[in-house]
């Protein structure tokens, strides 16, 4: 006996039903037509899961971390340092944007 067939069938021994095996295959049909149909009729397969959004966003996210390079200009420090005869200045890079890596 398959899975819904074993429900149908303990659930009208629960209710003190009496069924025999057509009425029970009948309302078995019925019961597992409605579980496949559920997601249609509530709408809840039309509803984007939350979490697999975010989990998309994060794996581009990552994608984009691991496609930066080390930044040549500063040597991967963010910063750059200009020596002067009078002055030195310390500023942020402009080929990362101070992060010390950045995407091609």
């Amino acid at each position: 006996m398959d899975y819904w067939s074993e429900c149908v069938a303990e659930a009208l021994e629960d209710a003190d039903i009496a069924a025999n095996k057509e009425q029970i295959a009948t309302i078995t049909s019925w019961v597992e037509g409605a579980h496949e149909n559920y997601g249609l009729a509530t709408g809840s397969e039309c509803i984007p899961n939350p979490l697999s959004q975010e989990n998309e966003t994060l794996k581009r996210e990552l994608r984009i971390e691991r496609d930066k390079v080390h930044c040549d200009e500063c040597g991967g420090k963010g910063r750059i340092t200009h020596n002067g005869p009078c002055h030195s200045s310390n500023s942020e890079c402009m080929q990362c944007r101070g992060e010390g890596r950045y995407s091609l």
